[in-house]
């Protein structure tokens, strides 16, 4: 295991129980909306960065599982813990659906038909007053139940059962990106999608399965962010969100889902820390980090493991030369 990964495995593991060991309302306040945003920007990447397919509308995927989730509780009495579930589902299918028209898209077209999904769904948010209650949002729609009831004690088992959720999430895209065909597929395509199906790879099932799952993986982020916060609105499904969600990944590495999760925790950190000074300050300061990573570091955080490739020869170049 190298440096960096240990690093990143001693992050996740202050992430996991400092809020536990230092319970105070702030800190488990921000960890909690980072580990969401956390799953966000990693289901973004599996999209996006794994398999080539740019979105700009994740804010959109986000708002409806959020949404979903607050009405389902709210009009028809539904459990949070089926909400989640439900969210998630209905995300994923919009996502599904929304790969079949997208799938003679490429590039810029692409991004900007998933721009308009998600203005779509701001859209009907901010004017379907009798589900969503329009401009002013949803609330009190209820939120986790079998929990400590208010306080420190509430706040920690919060805390845990999201971060378990969106660990589960992060380590299922990992799984499927690295232990499955269907991850092979997906570099496949954003490598080269035409020579992909020359190779006999069927291109339109594995796009539309990275949409469906990464659009469902959005809305569980959504729907964690609903029970958590106790208020959606459509602010949550502005382009504001996706560039956050894309700097985030930028941040921590592209095609990687666990750069992108481990910056979002750090850049949303940094985000929330510096409010302290203002908040347009605190926007300038995570901007310049931002650009300073994409001018300087390409990679991201995830990139710094690829400091040493350059010094590593093959054994067989290795042998040709001491023959030689």
């Amino acid at each position: 295991m190298t440096k960096l990964r240990l690093l990143a495995v001693g992050a996740a593991g202050v992430a996991l129980f400092l809020p536990v060991l230092l319970p105070h309302p702030f800190v488990l306040s921000i960890a909690t909306q980072a580990v969401i945003w956390a799953l966000l920007a990693a289901s973004w990447d599996l999209l996006s960065g794994y398999t080539g397919q740019v979105s700009f509308g994740h804010a959109g995927f986000f708002a409806l599982g959020a949404y979903t989730a607050a009405a389902a509780s709210k009009h028809l009495g539904l459990s949070p813990w089926l909400g989640l579930a439900l969210g998630a589902a209905v995300a994923a299918v919009v996502g599904f659906g929304t790969g079949f028209p997208a799938l003679r898209l490429r590039g810029h077209y692409l991004a900007l038909v998933t721009l308009a999904l998600a203005e779509l769904i701001r859209l009907t948010a901010q004017n379907w007053l009798a589900v969503t209650g329009g401009p002013f949002g949803i609330y009190d729609f209820g939120s986790f139940t079998g929990l400590p009831a208010t306080g420190i004690p509430r706040a920690q088992a919060v805390y845990l059962i999201v971060a378990a959720i969106v660990g589960a999430g992060v380590g299922a895209m990992l799984y499927v990106c690295r232990r499955t065909r269907a991850g092979r597929a997906f570099r496949a395509i954003r490598e080269d999608e035409v020579l992909a199906e020359s190779l006999g790879i069927n291109t339109t099932v594995y796009k539309l399965l990275a949409f469906g799952l990464s659009s469902g993986l959005a809305g569980l982020a959504g729907t964690l962010y609903a029970y958590y916060i106790q208020l959606v609105s459509p602010t949550v499904a502005t382009a504001a969100t996706t560039s956050l969600v894309i700097g985030m990944a930028v941040f921590g590495g592209l095609g990687t889902i666990w750069g992108p999760a481990f910056g979002a925790l750090l850049l949303y950190a940094i985000n929330e820390g510096l409010r302290f000074i203002g908040v347009v300050y605190n926007l300038v300061a995570v901007g310049l980090v931002i650009m300073v990573f994409v001018i300087f570091l390409p990679r991201g955080l995830a990139g710094l493991r690829f400091g040493r490739a350059k010094h590593v020869l093959r054994k067989d170049a290795t042998v040709t030369g001491a023959s030689g």
